[in-house]
């Protein structure tokens, strides 16, 4: 549409100035001329809308790679900075729609329109080929040059935006303790000295887009002036004649305007580009190899009194940032946890008790050994279908900002009003069932940090699982709370497999038996004698 307009207009000016068409001969020639320019305003649209239409797609895509994969690390225990994770998820991903939706299309018509471009005018006057054969190259090498030098700034302005975000969100989070020590200052001033870094880098980048701007539109401009006054000299001389030399002149800015345009965009999209890394560096350090499973066996039921699950010589160490394991948590774990048993895990902080709720859960494999459910490996199982068996209680309560039967019933969104009650009597939270419909805030504000233990402990059983991992279920509340609950344990066990973390023996009185860990191994025999 481009090649036929200039084309088209060209002759319309050659029929007006040199044969000296009367207005009714050019009517058959303008209406073609508008068809073009309708039709090149069409292709404009349609290309726009996909290109937003796939920006939008891929967008989505990435996020919710990044998020599974964060999830993943998460779980592994190698989570990244909240800011540095949510300025990637948001911002971060939302400015790749400059890269997908302008300039990656740009780039394609930088260099399909001057190519027919250039055909054509080679079928009409060699010459000129010759001279945008010479003056194009002059782009693309500039936007090198000046893009190597914008990178570098635009990396540099990322990683600070990026250490602004983690220690923002770090100052708020810890606003009470920062003030309690009297440090608050100090920390609001790194946060302006990192604020006004950044506004030194974001102009220092403008000032890069501009020159950037301002090179390419002066080497597009004496590129067409070039051709022009080529040109103008053969048409004086003769040697060309008028019409096709306007088409050449209409087009010429054709040229150099899409690669002129594509450098432009470069700039807009490096924000981008950047962020992008940022995305890719979470997501290859997702050494997960769930996906690398073939076999997904549904879980075994065994028997009351038989082995549910089974630890044969496992050692587990978190591993580090380059996914090398760093030291040795658990270590050479021999356990058998039989169904419809209540199994208390004791032991010092730090021995690996918690460790080990990870490691039924599946939130990491061993590094040797293996852990059967039944007759199977546990890596073996399609996770979701696994934890969808399990209630967890977590050390920290995790509730949510919403009303207190929101949070009851988080993972069991189906669950009714009444189920959810008999869920909190059945913990021994009575007291909380006519305040189900109050907001709380984020982490349970409003609530007593018993309440929130008894929260989600009730929700761990509202599912009614057929395993329920509680670790430390009763630590850091009050000593009534501790025994209402505790009371709670006979009924809650009934019919399901319980393994307890604690320290209170309010709670390992409960249990069937208790095992003792130390330092990564089991340090007691495991039996009834709990003394």
């Amino acid at each position: 549409m481009v090649i036929a307009g200039a084309i088209v207009l060209a002759g319309i000016i050659n029929d007006i100035f040199l044969d000296g068409a009367a207005p009714g001969d050019l009517v058959g020639a303008l209406v073609v001329l508008g068809l073009i320019y309708v039709a090149r305003g069409i292709f404009e649209w349609g290309r726009s809308v996909g290109a937003h239409r796939a920006s939008a797609k891929v967008k989505r895509s990435l996020r919710e790679r990044v998020v599974r994969s964060v999830l993943a690390q998460t779980a592994r225990g190698r989570p990244a900075g909240s800011g540095d994770l949510a300025l990637t998820a948001s911002s971060g991903i939302d400015a790749l729609d400059a890269y997908f939706s302008h300039y990656l299309p740009q780039l394609v018509l930088g260099a399909l329109i001057p190519l027919l471009a250039v055909i054509w005018i080679a079928t009409v006057d060699p010459l000129t080929v010759v001279v945008i054969v010479f003056t194009v190259p002059l782009i693309p090498l500039f936007m090198w040059l000046i893009g190597t030098y914008a990178d570098r700034a635009t990396r540099a302005r990322w990683l600070t935006m990026r250490r602004l975000g983690n220690g923002l969100v770090e100052t708020l989070r810890g606003l009470l303790t920062l003030e309690v020590y009297g440090v608050s200052e100090r920390r609001l001033d790194r946060v302006r000295w990192l604020s006004d870094e950044y506004r030194k880098q974001t102009m220092a980048t403008l000032r890069i887009a501009f020159l950037s701007a301002f090179v390419l539109e002066l080497v597009a401009t004496i590129s067409v002036a070039v051709i022009a006054v080529a040109i103008g000299l053969r048409v004086v001389g003769g040697s060309l004649e008028f019409e096709p030399a306007m088409a050449i002149l209409i087009l010429a800015p054709e040229v150099y305007a899409p690669m002129r345009k594509a450098g432009s965009e470069f700039h807009a999209a490096m924000d981008g580009m950047e962020a992008a890394r940022s995305m890719f560096a979470v997501l290859e350090s997702d050494t997960s190899d769930e996906g690398s499973r073939v076999e997904r066996l549904r879980v075994p039921e065994p028997p009351v009194g038989a082995p549910l699950i089974v630890f044969s010589g496992v050692s587990y160490g978190y591993p580090s940032r380059d996914g090398s394991p760093s030291v040795t948590v658990l270590e050479d774990v021999d356990l058998r946890i039989n169904r419809g048993e209540h199994v208390a895990v004791i032991g010092p902080s730090g021995g690996g008790k918690s460790t080990l709720i990870r490691l039924i859960l599946g939130f990491g494999r061993p590094i040797e050994g293996e852990i059967r459910v039944g007759d199977v490996l546990l890596e073996r199982l399609d996770p979701a279908t696994w934890r969808s068996m399990i209630g967890w209680v977590r050390q920290d309560p995790f509730l949510v900002a919403g009303t207190v039967l929101d949070n009851v019933r988080l993972g069991t969104a189906t669950a009714t009003l009444d189920e959810a009650a008999a869920a909190l009597d059945l913990v021994g939270a009575g007291d909380l069932i006519p305040r189900l419909g109050e907001i709380i805030g984020e982490r349970g504000d409003g609530l007593s940090h018993g309440q929130r233990r008894m929260v989600t402990l009730a929700r761990a059983i509202l599912p009614d699982p057929a395993l329920l991992l509680l670790d430390e279920p009763t630590a850091g509340i009050d000593t009534d709370t501790q025994l209402r609950i505790a009371a709670s344990f006979g009924r809650i066990a009934e019919g399901r497999t319980v393994v307890t973390v604690a320290h209170q023996r309010v709670v390992v009185d409960r249990a069937d038996r208790v095992v003792a860990i130390d330092s990564g191994r089991i340090v007691a025999p495991s039996g009834r004698d709990r003394r």
